[in-house]
This record gives C-alpha cells, sequence and structure tokens, in this order.
C-alpha cells in the first residue's frame, strides 16, 4: 500500500485507488480498438483525481501510447517525474508557455497562424522542433479552426520551419446523448476535412475524435487514435450509457469497467438525540423519532458538496443509510439509527464498495446534479490517496 499525502499527515478520511482495476480498464477499452489504433490515456487535471503520476506509469504498462494532459503544468510534472512518452497538451498554450513545452518535449493544440508563427520562432531560437496537434471546430464552438479555414491553416504550418503536425482532430461535444444526430454530424464534418486536406495533398500522420462515450458508442470513430478519459476510472460519461455498457459486454467477454477509486471516512462519534432534536446548521433536519445520529470526519472542504445534503447515502456495515443535516466544511452527518451495531471508528464508505452494496461516483454525481467527472476531480487534496496493487 502506498500513500500519496505529501504534508505525511494521516487521516481517517482517504481515497483507495485501485491500479489493478485502472490497468483492467485500459486493457478492456483497447479491446474495443480497430488493428493499428492507438489509445491516448488522458491524465489531465490529476488523472481525474486519482493521482497523475501513479496513475500514468499503470496505464503505460497496461498499453496507453500517449498521455493527454489539459496544461503545460502537468506535463512538465510527468516529465520531471521520469515519464517519457507522448503527451500533448489538450487545451492549447500561451505564447509565453512555448519555451517550457518546447524545452519538455511536450506536444501542444494548435488552432491559430500567429501561434504557429512564434512556435516556429522560439523553436528555432532554441534549436529544436515542436510538435502541434491542430484542431478543427466540427461543432463544440469552444476551440479549434473552422473547417473551412482548415487547408488554409495547415498550408501556413507546412510553410514554417521547425514544426511538425503530429495530428489533426476535433472535439464531439454530445457523443453521451441519446440522440447521435449531432455526433453523427460532427464526425462527417470532420471527415470532410480530412478529405480537404488529402485532395490538397497534406500527409497527417494521425486523425483523431473518440473520447470515452464516442469510443463506446460510435466505433466508426475510432479513426487512428482515441482519447478516453472518465472511461479509463471506471465512470460513465452519463448515465444512459448504461445500456450501452451493458450490450458491450454480452458482446466481448473481457470487456468491463470497474470503479478505480473508493471515497472512505471512519465514524468519529456517534450520538443519541431524543425526538425532535435539530442536526447541523440551519435546523434543516430535526429527528422524527429517538436517534442514533454518527458524525464523520469529512465535509464540502474535502469535497463532499453541500448540494448532497439529505440526498446522498453512505455504507456502514454493509447497510446503506442517509445522510441527515446540513454538510459542513469539516464533519457531516449520518442517521445510524437503523444498524444497531454500528460504533465509532467504524469504516464508512461515501463511495465504493462495502460487504454486497456498492454506491458509485455516478450515483453521487445524479444525487449532486452534476456529472461523475466533477465528482472524481472534486475529491481535495487534503484527502490522501491509497495506491493499492
Amino acid at each position: 500500500m502506498q500513500s500519496a499525502n505529501p504534508a505525511g499527515l494521516h487521516r481517517a478520511t482517504v481515497a483507495e485507488v485501485h491500479l489493478s482495476n485502472l490497468q483492467h480498464n485500459v486493457k478492456a477499452l483497447r479491446s474495443l480498438l480497430k488493428p493499428g489504433v492507438q489509445l491516448m490515456a488522458v491524465v489531465k487535471a490529476d488523472a481525474y483525481g486519482h493521482g497523475a503520476l501513479p496513475c500514468t506509469q499503470a496505464m503505460l504498462d497496461a498499453g496507453a501510447d500517449t498521455l493527454g494532459v489539459g496544461i503545460v503544468s502537468e506535463g512538465i510534472e510527468l516529465r520531471e517525474q521520469g515519464v517519457q512518452a507522448p503527451i500533448q497538451v489538450l487545451i492549447g498554450i500561451f505564447p509565453d508557455e512555448i519555451d517550457e513545452l518546447i524545452q519538455h518535449n511536450l506536444t501542444t493544440t494548435l488552432y491559430s497562424r500567429s501561434l504557429a508563427e512564434t512556435l516556429s520562432q522560439r523553436a528555432g531560437l532554441l534549436g529544436k522542433e515542436a510538435g502541434v496537434h491542430v484542431k478543427v471546430d466540427t461543432g463544440m464552438g469552444r476551440l479549434g479552426i473552422a473547417p473551412d479555414q482548415l487547408p488554409g491553416l495547415v498550408e501556413f504550418i507546412a510553410g514554417l520551419k521547425n514544426i511538425r503536425i503530429e495530428s489533426i482532430f476535433t472535439h464531439f461535444s454530445s457523443a453521451d446523448h441519446a440522440d447521435p444526430g449531432f455526433t453523427l454530424k460532427q464526425m462527417k464534418c470532420f471527415q470532410a476535412s480530412l478529405d480537404a486536406l488529402k485532395k490538397a495533398k497534406f500527409d497527417i500522420p494521425l486523425a483523431h475524435c473518440a473520447n470515452s462515450a464516442a469510443l463506446l458508442q460510435f466505433p466508426e470513430s475510432q479513426y487512428d487514435l482515441v482519447r478516453p478519459g472518465i472511461a479509463l476510472y471506471g465512470a460513465l460519461p452519463a448515465p444512459g450509457l448504461a445500456p450501452v455498457i451493458e450490450s458491450l459486454t454480452a458482446k466481448h467477454r473481457e470487456f468491463s469497467l470497474i470503479p478505480v477509486m473508493q471515497w472512505k471516512t471512519r465514524i468519529l462519534t456517534i450520538n443519541s438525540l431524543p425526538k425532535g432534536s435539530p442536526v447541523s446548521y440551519g435546523k434543516k433536519f430535526v429527528t422524527q423519532r429517538d436517534s442514533r445520529i454518527a458524525t464523520l470526519p469529512v465535509g464540502y472542504a474535502d469535497g463532499l458538496d453541500r448540494l448532497l445534503t439529505h440526498r446522498m447515502q453512505v455504507l456502514v456495515r454493509g447497510h446503506k443509510l442517509p445522510q441527515v443535516g446540513t454538510i459542513c466544511m469539516d464533519m457531516c452527518m449520518v442517521d445510524v439509527t437503523d444498524c444497531a451495531e454500528a460504533q465509532e471508528g467504524d469504516e464508512v464508505v461515501l463511495f465504493g464498495q462495502q460487504g454486497e452494496e456498492t454506491l458509485t461516483a455516478d450515483e453521487m454525481a445524479t444525487q449532486a446534479e452534476t456529472i461523475p467527472y466533477e465528482i472524481l476531480c472534486g475529491v481535495g487534496k487534503r484527502v490522501p490517496r491509497i495506491y493499492l496493487p
């Protein structure tokens, strides 16, 4: 068992990261790929809250080909820890980040002539070459060159020194929706963009567009490389994809996705309160019977959103029990009246498995009216990560 806790402090509240589950998910997603298709493991946002370096090492060992980070500093951190695999900065960079990008052998998303020109100049001064991934906006409306301007941008880049185009790519906005219409429209636009480049006789090494949802729902979106993120960590991009997972499991015996993180704490104390007793700030919960109320040392400063107040459950001794009272900065309360055997010091699972029962980050996301990405990324830095093989 390896702990990642910079302060070196012990806490009852921890996030267990099961690296074998992570590697299982990499292999499961690879089993869906056509021959020759590469897999980029997206490890931005500290590997979606799981810890970038341990997760990166585990995924590369399991067969990931390349890595995707959100910002330059995330790529630098991996390089300084000895990671040699190709790393793409997915959201692009500012001009003042160019030197660090080049010096650490990172590649960047590119969608403007001005940045391309500055990259070329800086790379020349450093005596190096900069790799770029040209992004075309097929309907996301966020980053990317317009499709009709793509050939001109690629021609401009081809005329610059010290730059190499590594790929053309795009990003889907709605691949997790039940209606495939807009995703198919984006895919058609992307293919037309690639066809225009081919007609202009530009040689593009790689094309990619598939995120987790597209990889699961649209096999035709694989192209040369896929970019799964949330699926690597065993969560779904959207609840509606559960039937898709079931269908894939039925078709591919080796396919399944397993949650990688379990969030746990322990009961700090149990108070016996008579009927009519208020609990926590604002008296938003009042006991309707003589009750046993457990206090847990975890709160919104740890990433347990106040929106979960009175909506979530936890696991204690294999029982699902309701959270009660307003969630506080460092604490929250649970009604353990129906679990007579509950004691101070008992393990409590916020999401994960205990006995025969399971609570998932996906369920917590639904309760908080958000997505599992935010739940996983939101587990705070003061929650130690415990890495299990």
